[in-house]
């Protein structure tokens, strides 16, 4: 890695740390965000603290901050991107979710149907508990019903999330 020696480099580094960022401004920050080494760092905090540009303050646990008077964000004026829901697992859906292919994967095998929306633990409870009730025989039928319905809602809902974030990109 190339290291900044040039001390006006070092102190246009310092500039954008100190108006693009909410960190403290320190000897170990600057040469990192710069990049320097800390030495040089610490001269280029020095002169400017030596200039009343900048004020020197140590905090409890003995880190030197400085300070720049005036500092602001400037890029707070911008809109903030909102950010993405973010699952634990990337999905991403080439096309809608079908609502009569859920219900229909889900006639045939319970759970089918949620797999297909992508909902993978859904899939797995209803397969269980369908198949529990099967035992009883008539359960098993309602039960099996009610994952069907469920099935076709679901492809409903993550088409309606699908929407939600196209108008939102």
């Amino acid at each position: 890695m190339n290291r900044i020696k040039d001390p006006s480099a070092i102190e246009a580094r310092l500039l954008e740390l100190a108006h693009t960022t909410d960190a403290k401004i320190t000897a170990p920050a600057l040469a990192y965000f710069a990049p320097c080494s800390i030495a040089d760092a610490n001269h280029v905090l020095d002169e400017l603290t030596a200039k009343d540009q900048l004020i020197m303050d140590i905090e409890d646990d003995g880190t030197v901050v400085y300070q720049m008077l005036g500092r602001q964000k400037l890029g707070a004026a911008r809109p903030t991107p909102t950010p993405r829901p973010t699952a634990l697992v990337p999905v991403t859906h080439a096309h809608a979710a079908s609502p009569v292919l859920a219900a229909v994967l889900s006639l045939f095998i319970p759970g089918a149907g949620h797999l297909y929306t992508g909902r993978i633990v859904a899939a797995v409870l209803w397969f269980l508990v369908v198949s529990a009730g099967y035992a009883l025989i008539l359960p098993g039928l309602v039960l099996h019903v009610f994952s069907i319905v469920s099935a076709a809602n679901s492809a409903h809902r993550l088409n309606a999330s699908e929407r939600r974030l196209l108008l939102a990109a």
